[in-house]
């Protein structure tokens, strides 16, 4: 099983990426990407090459190695917001200013319909695909697609949301966490409906941490430790404690997951990606003030694509900008 050395050998300046759904709630059926068909297209700037917020103020996400002094640094553009397109494509998008800016109109990979995906603070982007395949790319250099060597169905584990989050508030290393979803119908919860897990980054071996209430769920994490979930019916953000799956508090939202959904954490608040109620081949976005006074409003009423995965790593800024 090759480790993430050998990845970031195959990348210069690698970059990473998270989120997921499609025509099921993570991209399941025929009009999600298919990266059999692909085709290259142009390439645009993906933001600034520093760790700094997209309107280029210094937005510090902490300390850039763990306690025992292990390199933990920011890859350039890794404070950006990626997302998927139901054709492959890859954009970002700028919180600040609501901006979508295509990076690339074809990943480069040949999976199949795209379920999930998680961006680390190295630059490397996991995806996920419909068959539970995990590919890799750096979104620097998004049409080359590695196979970093995760052996499919561990530890029982099929499908899953996934995102990273930093060990803790002091070590800014990060590890990839998977909410998992049993593929039958769509997203439900009850008591132990579904299982948090944890990826080793080195070996790329997962292992359940406990069971959820929730049966399918996005994932995002922080730079200074934290994990949330953007899952339930109706919609809530659930922060998780990392070590024992435990509920550490939960926000209900006033608005429902659709067939395609993601989000991400960005400067205190979460971006929430759900089909536009007008037309559902294209997706608002809600901006959920999660450490404000918790409001949610609707940003963009129809994005240029429908979102199907989306994700940040932790080096997004913990704060908005002043």
């Amino acid at each position: 099983m090759k480790n993430l050395a050998f990845i970031c050998c195959l990348f210069v300046g690698a970059f990473a990426c998270g989120g997921g759904g499609a025509s099921d709630p993570y991209g399941s059926d025929a009009s999600a990407p298919d990266g059999s068909d692909m085709d290259s297209g142009p390439t645009t700037d993906a933001g600034p090459s520093d760790a700094s917020a997209p309107d280029g103020s210094d937005m510090d996400s902490g300390p850039t190695t763990d306690a025992g002094g292990e390199s933990c640094a920011c890859a350039a553009s890794t404070d950006l917001v990626y997302v998927l397109g139901d054709d492959g494509e890859l954009w970002t998008y700028d919180p600040t200013t609501h901006d979508f800016a295509l990076v690339t109109a074809s990943l480069g990979c040949a999976g199949g319909s795209l379920f999930s995906m998680a961006i680390g603070r190295d630059g490397i982007a996991y995806l996920m695909f419909i068959n539970g395949d995990i590919q890799a790319i750096d979104v620097n250099d998004p049409t080359s697609c590695v196979d970093p060597g995760y052996a499919t169905g561990q530890p029982g584990f099929g499908l899953f949301g996934m995102g990273f989050a930093s060990n803790s508030a002091l070590d800014p290393c990060d590890k990839l966490y998977a909410h998992t979803w049993n593929g039958i119908g769509g997203f439900s919860q009850g008591p132990d409906a579904g299982r948090l897990g944890r990826m080793d980054a080195d070996e790329l071996v997962l292992t359940e941490i406990g069971l959820i209430d929730y049966n399918g769920g996005e994932l995002t994490g922080t730079g200074d430790g934290r994990l949330f979930a953007f899952a339930g019916a109706p919609a809530q953000i659930i922060e998780y404690d990392k070590d024992t799956a435990e509920v550490i508090a939960t926000d209900s939202l006033a608005m429902n997951l659709t067939n395609a959904f993601a989000f991400a954490f960005y400067g205190g608040d979460f971006i929430l990606f759900t089909e536009s109620d007008g037309d559902p081949s294209y997706s608002n976005v809600t901006r959920f003030d999660h450490d404000g006074d918790g409001s949610l409003t609707t940003v963009v009423t129809q994005a240029p694509i429908r979102v199907v995965g989306a994700a940040v790593s932790t080096c997004a800024p913990l704060v908005a900008a002043p």
